[in-house]
């Protein structure tokens, strides 16, 4: 799990809010309230342009953002939101089928996976199937089989072993995408930048409507 902690640079701030609210209790409360807000808005923003960065859909990235939050509270002043997940399957960018291999886009960049599949059958007479979900798979050994071995076979020189055939084993396409590692580069990584400088102009909103305006 990646935690990424999205703080103000605003000890300062917060004793002129205290000056002016004439209490700790209430500078709490009013620094919590804007950096729940700041935290949404910039997870928000994160969503969007993870969509972009990694190819993913929107819907997706904004609930991966939205997913496990900790908010802040008077006594944390730290609104912390938990980015997680492993290697996410190539299902997830806009796959299809080629002869080649499986085309996807990953972080936007279409590409072929040699030898992957999601259909099965001979072409050009390939078949959908209902129980793989879309998935895109790619064989998990050499010669697409996986194989039992049997000891003491009277077939079978002593001290010898004989492969039998038992199937077909298959393994999902992951993407190489990593939503943790996703969150701290790129497009993403300018949005946090852009979220901190928010927080400071929501906590004097606050500040002025709880001292009719007094606070600058």
């Amino acid at each position: 799990m990646l935690i990424i902690d999205i703080k103000g640079d605003g000890l300062a701030l917060f004793t002129k809010a205290t000056a002016a609210l004439k209490s700790p209790r209430k500078a709490g409360q009013v620094f919590s309230r804007a950096i729940n807000e700041t935290g949404r808005v910039g997870g928000t923003a994160a969503g969007r342009a993870l969509a972009v960065q990694t190819g993913l859909r929107k819907q997706t990235t904004l609930k991966a953002v939205r997913r496990n939050v900790t908010k802040s509270t008077p006594s944390t002043l730290t609104y912390v939101i938990h980015g997680q997940g492993g290697d996410i399957s190539l299902k997830h960018f806009k796959p299809r089928e080629t002869r080649r291999g499986v085309s996807a886009a990953p972080r936007g960049v279409r590409q072929v996976f040699p030898s992957s599949f999601m259909k099965a059958g001979w072409w050009p007479k390939r078949v959908t199937k209902s129980n793989w979900n879309g998935q895109v798979f790619v064989r998990a050994n050499t010669d697409g089989y996986s194989y039992n071995f049997t000891k003491n076979n009277p077939f079978v020189l002593s001290g010898q072993q004989k492969r039998e055939r038992s199937g077909t084993k298959f393994a999902k396409q992951k993407s190489g995408v990593f939503i943790p590692v996703e969150l701290l580069r790129g497009e993403v990584a300018k949005v946090w930048d852009q979220t901190a400088e928010r927080l400071e102009p929501r906590v004097i909103h606050h500040i002025n409507r709880m001292t009719g305006g007094l606070f600058t």
